[in-house]
Order: C-alpha cells, then sequence, then structure tokens
C-alpha cells in the first residue's frame, strides 16, 4: 500500500481550522491587551470638575490635562476596538478624537472657546480667543498660516498680515498673562519663528513672499530672528532661495 507523507484532506482542512482559531484568538488577545489610557479619565474626570462648579474657575488644568493625554491616546488609537473607540470619544469631549484617513486626536478650540466665555478666567479666554485664531478647528491639522493641500500637507501663507497678527497676538498674550499656558504659548510663537525661518513650500509667487516677510520685519524690527529674515528675503530677490514657490506640496 502506498503511503503519503502529505496528510488527508480532510487531516488538512482540520488542521487548517486550528491553526485559524489559533491566529484569532493571538489577534483578539492582542487587541484586548490594548487598553485606554488612564490620562483619558484623568481629562474626563477634571473636565466634569470645571463644568459642575459654582462661579468661574480656570480651565488651564483640564487643557493641560487634555493635551497630556492627547498623544497617548494617538499611539493605541488604531488599535482600539470599536468599543472603546467610542468610550474615548465620549470621555475626550471637546478633543477631535478620529482614526480614518489620518488619526487626529487635537483639541476642538470651538468648543474650549465657548467653556471659557461660559466659565473660565480673562486668561482663558484671552489664550482661546488667540488659539482659535490660530489652530482653527476648520483647518485639518494645520494652523492658519498653513494651507491645507492633503490630509498631511500644505503650503505656507507668507503674504498678507496674518502671520504678523497672529505673532503680535502670542507676544501680546504671554506678555499679560506671563503664568498662564505658557509652554502652550511659547511653543506657538518658536513655530511661527521657525516657519519664518526655514520653511520653504509657500503658497505665494516670490513677491508676495518677500512683501510677506518684508511686512514681518517692519512690524518687529527688533526681534533676533529679524537679520535671518532680511537674510531670506535677499536671497529671494537675488534669485537664489531655497523656496519653493507657488508650491504643491
Amino acid at each position: 500500500m502506498h503511503t503519503s507523507a502529505n496528510p488527508s484532506p480532510a487531516l488538512f482542512r482540520w488542521q487548517l481550522a486550528i491553526a485559524i482559531a489559533i491566529a484569532c484568538f493571538a489577534i483578539r488577545a492582542a487587541a484586548a491587551g490594548v487598553e485606554i489610557p488612564p490620562s483619558v479619565a484623568d481629562y474626563a474626570a477634571a473636565l466634569d470638575e470645571v463644568r459642575t462648579a459654582r462661579g468661574k474657575s480656570s480651565i488651564e488644568p483640564v487643557f493641560e490635562a487634555g493635551m497630556q493625554a492627547s498623544p497617548q491616546v494617538q499611539a493605541v488609537l488604531p488599535d482600539l476596538s470599536e468599543s472603546q473607540y467610542q468610550q474615548v470619544q465620549r470621555q475626550m469631549q471637546g478633543f477631535i478624537v478620529v482614526r480614518e484617513a489620518v488619526i487626529v486626536v487635537r483639541p476642538s478650540v470651538d468648543y474650549f472657546k465657548a467653556l471659557a466665555r461660559k466659565q473660565g478666567t480673562k486668561a482663558d479666554r484671552a489664550f482661546f480667543d488667540i488659539y482659535s485664531r490660530t489652530e482653527p478647528d476648520g483647518n485639518g491639522p494645520f494652523p492658519a498660516y498653513i494651507q491645507q493641500q492633503t490630509g498631511e500637507t500644505g503650503c505656507t501663507r507668507f503674504d498678507g498680515k496674518l502671520m504678523i497678527d497672529l505673532y503680535r497676538g502670542w507676544m501680546t498674550f504671554r506678555t499679560t498673562y506671563p503664568d498662564n499656558y505658557a509652554s502652550e504659548a511659547q511653543g506657538e510663537i518658536d513655530s511661527l519663528e521657525s516657519e519664518l525661518l526655514s520653511g520653504i513650500c509657500t503658497c505665494d509667487n516670490a513677491d508676495k513672499t518677500a512683501a510677506g516677510l518684508q511686512a514681518f520685519v517692519k512690524a518687529f524690527p527688533d526681534l533676533p530672528i529679524t537679520p535671518k529674515i532680511k537674510t531670506r528675503i535677499a536671497r529671494i530677490r537675488s534669485g537664489k532661495s531655497s523656496f519653493r514657490f507657488n508650491c504643491h506640496s
């Protein structure tokens, strides 16, 4: 009688079924191992405390708690079960939590601006006023001076007064409220300065880009970054800059 080293079709189907069952179990076990970060519950509790408080109270601790939780949520968001995902969306009220074409966990500025007007302090209202102008909800993950072109890229709007107005707004806030939202305010100033000094994908042509940078220099002639911006302007006008004009990222 001839014997074969290969299993019979029935045995093969049984072995395949076992392998599939083991694989499915491993996938479920791995998914079960993904937990919602404890910082999410901390944020939800802090938000509830502010919303139920009598009178005005600072919103800054709530916002800080959410900002601390957001990168932790973003790290696990793709691996959460659907029920966990919905739970995070409920607990992170006030934050945009999305895992569709792109993964997004960021504050809803409109939500916090309304909360600041209703229950916040003067510092809260001032912060979320300039923050809403800088990080509007309707511009994807980008600040207002970046014109979104794809889900993850955009060009910089150097022309006009937008960057001047935002920079002045943040400098005014830092001067008026030096002890409030210090890291966020300085982070926005740093981001603006970084774009002014190293951004190369400009939405505008050479003349408009140079004019926008020149307007910034005129508005803030004594900043430490001003000489470097002047150098960028000179390079544009000499045709030696690294800018990509009318850029499509």
